[in-house]
């Protein structure tokens, strides 16, 4: 067995961040390493080890923060960390709540998917940069998906709210989300507020 060659295993194959299990030149990646078992996580951890093994420059296969969607009617989707471990990692005070249920999404509102279902983000409250987020809506996969780049990419919440998106879509919920947030930290320079406020921003 793999045993035999050296290969690591326990609750599935070890490997390092770059999918190489403890014999040199034999990868690993997917379901069988023990990880996340997400397809879209060992579709996109196969192609890393095909690079690595390939390629005279390496990347990293293996992710702590991995985008889930449940495709039930409404879908569920979430990734990085929950409420209570944000507050557990970061304590009461450094994190930020937004919640939006279904009913204040007008394009749910729209095809009558409102009664059930909501946007809820956690991001720090200093810097605003995102921890996680959990939906339920009928395409939440997608709408977690900007939220992961977002993070990903070191967007902060609040600058969301600076880029357009279509009218009635459902992300545009998260650009208004994201407003709140944006203009809520504007009025502590009132000064800039009132002049904003008076251009109609």
């Amino acid at each position: 067995g793999l045993d035999d060659i050296g290969v690591q295993i326990t609750n599935g194959i070890q490997v390092n961040e770059k999918l190489e299990t403890a014999v040199s030149g034999v990868f690993a990646a997917g379901d069988c390493t023990g990880d996340q078992q997400f397809t879209h996580y060992a579709g996109y951890q196969g192609a890393i080890a095909a690079r690595n093994i390939l390629l005279p420059f390496t990347d990293p296969g293996v992710l702590s923060e991995v985008p889930s969607t449940t495709f039930t009617d409404p879908e569920v989707a979430s990734f990085g960390l929950t409420e209570e471990a944000a507050l557990a990692q970061y304590g009461e005070g450094a994190i930020s709540i937004s919640f939006r249920p279904m009913s204040k999404v007008d394009r749910a509102v729209c095809e009558g998917k409102d009664d059930h279902g909501f946007i809820k983000i956690i991001y720090q409250s200093k810097n605003k940069q995102l921890l996680g987020a959990t939906i339920m809506a009928p395409v939440a996969g997608e709408l977690i998906s900007e939220l992961a780049v977002a993070k990903d990419g070191k967007v902060s919440f609040d600058q969301l709210a600076t880029v357009m998106h279509s009218y009635p879509s459902y992300s545009i919920a998260l650009q208004q989300m994201a407003a709140d947030v944006y203009y809520d930290k504007l009025k502590k320079n009132k000064k800039l507020y009132g002049v904003l406020k008076k251009v109609g921003l």
